[in-house]
């Protein structure tokens, strides 16, 4: 069976994204204090692409061998800007919490605007959830435990269902959160620690 790959981002954001729906309007803004704090994420990523695309005879050290390790407040600045530039419109924040045995909780600030709410649910909603994440060979696969709306309990196959609506909506590929994602150019796999994130090259 054929796996399907696609990149990180996609994958993080995909629980989410559907409730946002691409309806049009922007992301908060991220001061420099958090840009500054992500430099260093984006940097090494950079870093580890570009000695990926070396000539194998060319590159320091065997694929795997190499590890940065980042503190949890790193991942978040970095994921803020991803939301930033990628999030969809009304995705407002995305904050995680690493701990031990690749496990993360995440949060997910959404505001769907008054004209979307209208009424039917409340315009500013957390998007809650608890999941276990499995890395290999430079994929990404999130399984969610447990997700929540406000205080409402989702069931992840029913999230399955809307990204499908949604994606048909849109005109694009369908994806699952069961799905294997591509990890940056570079990266094989991820090990979450209390707090850091291992990195692994």
């Amino acid at each position: 069976m054929m796996t399907r790959m696609r990149p990180l981002c996609r994958a993080v954001f995909a629980a989410w994204a559907l409730f946002a729906a691409a309806l049009g309007a922007g992301s908060a803004e991220v001061t420099p204090e958090i840009r500054a704090k992500a430099a260093g994420v984006f940097a090494a990523l950079d870093k580890i692409e570009a000695e990926a695309a070396r000539p194998a005879h060319a590159r320091t050290g065997q694929p795997g061998s190499r590890r940065l390790t980042f503190a949890e407040a790193e991942l978040n600045a970095y994921a803020a800007c991803r939301v930033e530039a990628e999030g969809g419109p009304y995705i407002k924040e995305a904050v995680f919490k690493l701990l031990a045995g690749d496990r993360i909780e995440g949060r997910i600030n959404l505001d769907l605007g008054k004209s979307q709410a209208s009424g039917i649910m409340a315009q500013k909603q957390d998007l809650l959830f608890t999941a276990r994440v499995e890395t290999e060979d430079g994929r990404i696969r999130i399984h969610m435990d447990k997700l929540y709306l406000g205080t409402q309990a989702i069931l992840p196959a029913f999230v399955d269902v809307l990204i499908g609506v949604v994606s048909r909506l849109q005109g694009v590929e369908a994806t699952s959160l069961d799905d294997w994602y591509d990890l940056p150019a570079g990266v094989l796999r991820l090990e979450s620690r209390p707090g850091q994130v291992v990195v692994i090259y």
